[in-house]
C-alpha cells in the first residue's frame, strides 16, 4: 500500500509543478466562469434593478355618470399631487390619510417601479415606445367608462378594452406593466360586475324606481366609489428572493458556470493523468517500474490513485477560488456551496471519481495518446453540451445522459440549501466504478502489448 501512494503522489506533485497543466486546471475554468458572471449578473454585491420603467398612460376615456373609471390607471402610476386625476380622495369617506415612508417601510410600490408620463395622444405615446422614449403604453379608450359603469338607465355592462402597446425588447419590463394593468382591470371588472347583481338584486325585491333612486343617491354614489379608489386598492411589489438564493445577480451564475466548469475540466485532468502512463511507456520510465519487485497492479492502481487525488484536489481548490471570488462580487464572506460541508465533500469525491473512471475508460480504448486525446475531446465536449456548461440546457431526458449534469447539478442544489443529491450522488458513483472497472481491464491488457 506504500508503494501506491509513493506513485500516487509522485504523480500528484508533478502534475502541480507543472505551471502550464495548473493553469489549464484552475485558472481556464475560474477565468470563465467568474467572466460570464461579471457579464451577466453585475458586481458589486447589487442586483440589475428593475425601477423607474417609463409608462406613457393616454387617458382618453370620456366618464360616465359623474366618475372616470380611466382616471383609476392614472392615480395608480402617478401620487395624486402629481396628476391631474378628477378621482381624488375626497370622494371616498372611508379613505385613511397616505402612510409615510416610516409606515410603507421597504417596500416597493407603483411609483417606484415605474416612472409614468400622461401622454394626450395614442400615436404619440405608441411612437414614444418605438423609439425607447417608453417602456410601454397605457391607452384607456374614450367610452371604457360608458360601458362598464352601471347606473340610472344602463344595467348591463358591455365588453371594453384597454390597449398595452409594449415594447418587444423589454419583455420582462412589459410583462410586469402587463400584470399591473390586469390587476386594475379585473378590480374595475369585479367592481362592476357587482354593481349589476346589486341593481339586478334590488330590481327584482323593490322594483326598478328604487334602482334609479338608489343609482342617483349622492350618499350611494360616494360609498360606491370606494370600491374603486386607489387609495383603497394598492398595488405594492414586495421584493423577494428565492430561499437559499444569493441576492447578488452574479453569485448565481457563478454556482451554475462555475460547477460545469469546474466538472467539464476535471474530465480532461482525469483523461491527461491516465494518458500520462503512456508517455511513460514511451520514455521506458514505466518499463523500469515493471521489472523492479513492485507489482504491476500496485504501480497502475498507484497511476490511477494519483489521477483521482489530482482531480479531487482540482476541483477543491476551484471551489475555495469561487467562493473567494463569489464574496468579493458580494462585498462579503459568502459560502456559495451551502453550509452542508460533508455533502460538498461527498459530491466532490464522486465527482473525481467519475473523471477518473471515464479517463481510465478512453484509455483503455485508445491504442496512442494521440488517439485519446482526440476521443476525450470528443466525448467531453459531448458531456459538456449535454450537461449545459456552454450557458445553454438541453432537456433533462438528454442531459441525464452526462457525467458533468449530474455533478453540476449536485453542486447547484447544495448551493440552494437542499441536500437532495442522494441520486446524484448514486449515479456519478455507479459510473465512476464501472468505467473504472472495464477500463483498467482494457488498460492492462493493453500494457501486455
Amino acid at each position: 500500500m506504500r508503494k501506491i501512494w509513493t506513485i500516487a503522489w509522485k504523480d500528484v506533485s508533478t502534475s502541480f509543478r507543472d505551471r502550464n497543466l495548473v493553469l489549464i486546471m484552475l485558472a481556464a475554468p475560474l477565468a470563465v466562469a467568474t467572466i460570464i458572471a461579471l457579464a451577466f449578473g453585475g458586481a458589486n454585491g447589487s442586483d440589475i434593478p428593475i425601477n423607474d420603467i417609463p409608462v406613457a398612460i393616454v387617458n382618453l376615456d370620456r366618464g360616465a355618470n359623474g366618475q372616470n373609471l380611466g382616471d383609476i390607471y392614472v392615480s395608480a402610476f402617478i401620487p395624486p399631487a402629481a396628476n391631474t386625476s378628477t378621482l381624488t380622495s375626497s370622494s371616498c369617506a372611508l379613505v385613511e390619510p397616505e402612510p409615510t415612508t416610516a409606515d410603507t417601510g421597504s417596500a416597493v410600490t407603483l411609483q417606484t417601479l415605474t416612472e409614468a408620463t400622461v401622454v394626450a395622444d395614442a400615436a404619440a405615446a405608441k411612437t414614444g415606445v418605438d423609439d425607447g422614449t417608453y417602456m410601454a403604453a397605457i391607452i384607456i379608450p374614450a367610452d371604457f367608462s360608458q360601458k362598464v359603469t352601471i347606473g340610472a338607465g344602463k344595467m348591463t355592462i358591455e365588453p371594453s378594452r384597454v390597449e398595452l402597446y409594449a415594447n418587444s425588447g423589454s419583455p420582462i419590463q412589459a410583462g410586469i406593466i402587463r400584470s399591473v394593468v390586469e390587476g386594475i382591470t379585473n378590480q374595475i371588472a369585479t367592481g362592476s360586475i357587482a354593481l349589476q347583481s346589486l341593481f339586478a338584486t334590488v330590481s327584482e325585491q323593490f322594483g326598478i324606481m328604487q334602482v334609479a333612486t338608489l343609482a342617483t343617491s349622492p350618499s350611494f354614489a360616494d360609498n360606491i366609489a370606494c370600491a374603486f379608489m386607489p387609495t383603497l386598492n394598492k398595488v405594492v411589489i414586495d421584493q423577494q428572493t428565492v430561499q437559499g438564493q444569493q441576492t447578488n445577480g452574479a453569485i448565481p451564475l457563478l454556482i451554475l458556470f462555475g460547477s460545469g466548469q469546474a466538472m467539464f475540466f476535471s474530465l480532461f485532468t482525469g483523461q491527461g493523468g491516465v494518458y500520462s502512463v503512456f508517455e511513460e511507456r514511451k520514455q521506458w520510465t514505466l518499463q523500469r517500474l515493471v521489472v523492479t519487485p513492485t507489482p504491476r497492479i500496485s504501480i497502475l492502481m498507484g497511476k490511477m490513485l494519483g489521477v483521482l487525488v489530482t482531480c479531487i484536489l482540482q476541483l477543491v481548490f476551484l471551489f475555495i477560488a469561487l467562493t473567494v471570488v463569489g464574496s468579493l462580487l458580494n462585498g462579503g464572506l459568502v459560502v456559495i456551496w451551502g453550509n452542508n460541508y460533508l455533502l460538498i465533500a461527498a459530491v466532490i469525491l464522486a465527482a473525481a471519481g467519475a473523471a477518473t473512471g471515464l479517463g481510465t475508460l478512453l484509455a483503455g480504448i485508445s491504442s496512442t495518446p494521440e488517439q485519446g486525446q482526440i476521443y476525450g475531446s470528443l466525448v467531453n465536449v459531448a458531456m459538456a453540451v449535454l450537461g449545459g456548461a456552454f450557458g445553454f440546457q438541453l432537456p433533462e431526458v438528454f442531459s441525464r445522459f452526462s457525467i458533468l449534469y449530474w455533478g453540476s447539478n449536485a453542486f447547484q442544489k447544495l448551493a440552494n440549501g437542499s441536500g437532495e443529491i442522494g441520486l446524484n450522488l448514486l449515479v456519478l458513483a455507479l459510473l465512476g466504478a464501472v468505467m473504472f472497472g472495464v477500463g483498467f481491464w482494457m488498460f492492462d491488457r493493453r500494457l501486455d502489448i
